[in-house]
Order: structure tokens, then C-alpha cells, then sequence
């Protein structure tokens, strides 16, 4: 008898293109942020960006199994990335509310902008890539049989008739739960199930109003000037 038979069809392997896009634009954004607002060396950041870029790609381009190291190794990365940019959003924070500048230079209406622009995008793709590797064991877990239980509840796991069979979440499913954390400041049509997952989007949304509330109000100049 054919083993094959009973079987689900077999899934393409999700594409890199969109998570290595992101890293790409992490960097840059990462680049542009003012060194006052950074962690460390101007460089550590960007270097450690270009670490995971560089996984990623050798994932994408090696066919089969993911190894357990390079999975780790970009947990660890982007658990960096967030890590950074909660210092960077609690670093402008503190700045508008003791009335500080950055690298010698007054902290102005657009600067505070473009600032608080920047953080808020480095907080949506980090977060966004941390969730596509964790739930349900990342890209690949996803693809495997049986697949492991998952971080996250999407819609069109739990009604038939939203999605093909055998759905399973992709990138721009956890780039838009990302978005929506970011600016509902809670969940939205998906719900986080683990404990880590919920770590993950209290702290989001923590970094989020902080920034979003203390650089609104100074615009508004609720905030003295």
C-alpha cells in the first residue's frame, strides 16, 4: 500500500523574501535613529542586524529541515532587537520628559517625529519577526506533521470556509498582528494562547503607548517646552 495515501498534501516551504525585506529595513531605520537614542556602540545594533539578515539568507537558501542552532540563533537575535528598542523608546521617553536633547542638539518638534516614527517601526517588524518564529515552532514547525501547537489563534484556523485547508499563518499574518498590537494596543481578530507570546505583546504595547502618548502630548505641547 502506498504510504502516501491518507496523507495532507505536502506545503511549499513559506518564502524569506518578506522577513529578509524587513530585516532591511530594520537596519536602515536602526541607522537613521539619532545615536543618543541607541544601545551600546553606534554599531552594535546595525551588526547584529546584519547577523540575522545573514541567517535568514542562509536559511532561505538551504532546501530541508531548519536547524534547531540557526532557529536559536535568530530567537536570540531579534529577542536583541527588542531589547533595543525598548531601551531606545524608554531612552526618548525620558528625554521629552525632562526636556533633554539629543546629541547636543534641542529636541524639536520634527526631530521628536521622526524619532518616535522610527521607534514605533523598529517595534513593528522586530515584533513581527519574533512572532513569526516563535508560533507553532516558526516557518517550518508550521509545515510540520503534526505541527506543533500553536502561539497564536488565527480566524481562519477555527472556521472553515476563511481559508484553504491546512491554512497555516505566514509573515504578513504576523506583520499585521504586529501593526494592530501596536496601535489597538491589544489584540484584534487574533489571539495569543502561550504565555510567552502574551510577554511578548504586553511588552509591545508597553513600548508603544509610552512613546505614542509622551511624544503626541509634546507635540500638542501638553508637555512644558
Amino acid at each position: 500500500m502506498d504510504g502516501a495515501v491518507g496523507r495532507s498534501p505536502q506545503r511549499a516551504p513559506e518564502s524569506y523574501t518578506w522577513p529578509l525585506l524587513t530585516v532591511v529595513l530594520v537596519i536602515l531605520a536602526q541607522v537613521l535613529i539619532p545615536p543618543g537614542l541607541r544601545v551600546g556602540p553606534p554599531l552594535v545594533v546595525p551588526v547584529v542586524e546584519g547577523i540575522a539578515l545573514l541567517v535568514l539568507l542562509g536559511i532561505a537558501a538551504r532546501p530541508g529541515p531548519v536547524p534547531r542552532s540557526a532557529r536559536s540563533l535568530v530567537l536570540v537575535l531579534f529577542g536583541i532587537l527588542a531589547v533595543a528598542n525598548a531601551v531606545a523608546a524608554v531612552r526618548l521617553v525620558s528625554l521629552v520628559l525632562e526636556n533633554g536633547d539629543v546629541d547636543g542638539e534641542a529636541l524639536t518638534v520634527q526631530r521628536l517625529m521622526v524619532a518616535g516614527v522610527l521607534v514605533l517601526v523598529v517595534n513593528v517588524v522586530t515584533f513581527a519577526l519574533l512572532y513569526w518564529q516563535l508560533d507553532g515552532g516558526g516557518p517550518a514547525g508550521r509545515l510540520a506533521e503534526p505541527a506543533p501547537f500553536p502561539d497564536f489563534q488565527f480566524p481562519q484556523t477555527q472556521t472553515t470556509g476563511l481559508a484553504a485547508p491546512g491554512w497555516r499563518p505566514h509573515f504578513g499574518d504576523h506583520l499585521y498582528l504586529a501593526f494592530t498590537n501596536l496601535v489597538a494596543f491589544s489584540p484584534t481578530d487574533t489571539l495569543p494562547l502561550t504565555l510567552r507570546v502574551k510577554a511578548l505583546m504586553a511588552l509591545q504595547s508597553l513600548i508603544s503607548l509610552g512613546v505614542l502618548v509622551v511624544v503626541l502630548a509634546r507635540v500638542v505641547n501638553i508637555l512644558p517646552a
